[in-house]
């Protein structure tokens, strides 16, 4: 009899057995792949692992513990390697981690649209046709939107084409909008010269109708509204999403031929309607790269107002122009290009010329970038708040940098779902 009660309660004492805000304070802390299987562990972890509720938690719980990990992507002509891409955590940049990230399949000829959440969205034209992957590295899940979304990329000449990707919190699903617009050389090119004008001068001369993808409903449909027609073109490649207003996606656009003139625009993707939001007035002054971004948790950008120098603007209270304010200026790494923004607060930015060892006047912050090798992309992170910066040891040119964390993400109807393992080549 004392043996049975003692094997009772060594039962009773098990995983499988401990109640769930015991388990819930166990599973935050592991990887998102290591959930996954747990999962086949038993039918109660299946389903408390699987519950909308834990997913968000342990997101959260990645954000804010786990180290930012940054993706830069190579592009096609990657002359240093076989790699694609290269991942490096913000806090210790010369860490190299592809080992634990693989990717689906040799994304040599991917473009990266953007990431939320642990997802990663990319268009791959490797293939015949091309088409747009939804990646989630942490679970080695992947979804292959419909081919009639990315029909139209090989009529890319006169069109302009874009797409973005974002996160609606309301209806918890994640959407890939597509921007078309026919090109036409701008007003001020001689017609007769016309034929030999770089289609990158091109500007938007009409909008098409936009086109959403729902990764919930597993479908596309067209919106009512139209992109604003004074648009004559998408300036910044990264879309952005401000806490406080996380169904909005803002990117930058030109409202001038010469491409000179910028706005932002936002889009709801919850109503799935435009709206404007004007940059600063001094800003108009410099025609050089801006970026959009998130410091604070407020709309801010960074513009470049000469060489070697660049500002950056945080708007106070969202949706009011007058609030947008000077908050910091940095001039000390050379000839700088703005990139973007961490979730740590930390300045993205590339070094395009490297100062030589004859311009070291003893500031710590040029001791890291002498170690870099001289090589076609230097970038840097620098805290404004502590004045520290530190550079990653890159070898190619870089086409897109995008933050991933580690994440249980996932949704989308199964029959738009392949295993990792089918798409290796």
């Amino acid at each position: 009899m004392h043996a049975k009660k003692l094997a009772s309660q060594q039962h009773s004492t098990t995983m499988e057995n401990l109640p769930f805000d015991v388990l819930s304070n166990i599973f935050i802390w592991l990887f998102a792949k290591q959930l996954a299987q747990m999962r086949c562990v038993c039918k109660s972890w299946n389903a408390f692992l699987s519950q909308s509720s834990f997913i968000k938690s342990h997101l959260d719980h990645s954000i804010v513990n786990n180290d930012e990990v940054l993706l830069f992507f190579y592009g096609a002509f990657n002359i240093f390697g076989d790699e694609a891409f290269s991942a490096h955590p913000t806090r210790s940049p010369n860490w190299k981690l592809n080992d634990f990230i693989k990717p689906p399949f040799d994304l040599k000829f991917a473009t990266v649209i953007g990431s939320v959440n642990g997802l990663v969205c990319f268009f791959d034209e490797s293939f015949h046709d091309p088409m747009i992957y939804i990646w989630n590295p942490s679970l080695s899940a992947l979804s292959t939107l419909p081919s009639h979304f990315v029909a139209s990329l090989g009529d890319s000449y006169r069109k302009s084409i874009d797409f973005w990707f974002g996160f609606d919190p309301k209806s918890d699903d994640y959407k890939v909008i597509k921007l078309e617009g026919l090109l036409q050389p701008p007003s001020f090119i001689d017609p007769n010269l016309a034929a030999s004008v770089s289609p990158s001068s091109f500007v938007v001369k009409e909008w098409l109708q936009v086109e959403v993808y729902s990764m919930r409903k597993g479908c596309c449909q067209l919106i009512s509204q139209r992109f604003p027609s004074h648009i004559t073109g998408i300036s910044g490649q990264d879309e952005v999403s401000v806490t406080g207003y996380d169904t909005l996606l803002h990117w930058l656009a030109f409202i001038d031929e010469k491409k000179e003139l910028q706005t932002i625009v936002a889009f709801d993707l919850g109503a799935e309607t435009f709206c404007e939001i004007p940059l600063p007035v001094s800003m108009f002054e410099h025609k050089a790269g801006d970026v959009l971004g998130v410091l604070g948790g407020k709309l801010c950008v960074m513009s470049r107002i000469r060489d070697d120098e660049c500002e950056v603007w945080v708007m106070d209270d969202y949706g009011v122009v007058e609030s947008w304010v000077k908050r910091y200026t940095f001039s000390q790494f050379g000839n700088t290009v703005p990139f973007g923004f961490t979730s740590h607060n930390e300045f993205l930015f590339k070094v395009e010329k490297l100062r030589g060892d004859d311009d070291d006047d003893g500031d710590s912050d040029y001791d890291d970038l002498h170690d870099v090798e001289y090589c076609d992309d230097c970038f840097g992170l620098y805290d404004p708040v502590a004045e520290k910066s530190k550079f990653f040891k890159l070898h190619c040119r870089i086409t897109k940098i995008v933050g991933y964390v580690d994440s249980l993400v996932w949704m989308g109807p199964n029959e738009l779902q392949r295993s990792i393992s089918q798409l290796q080549v």
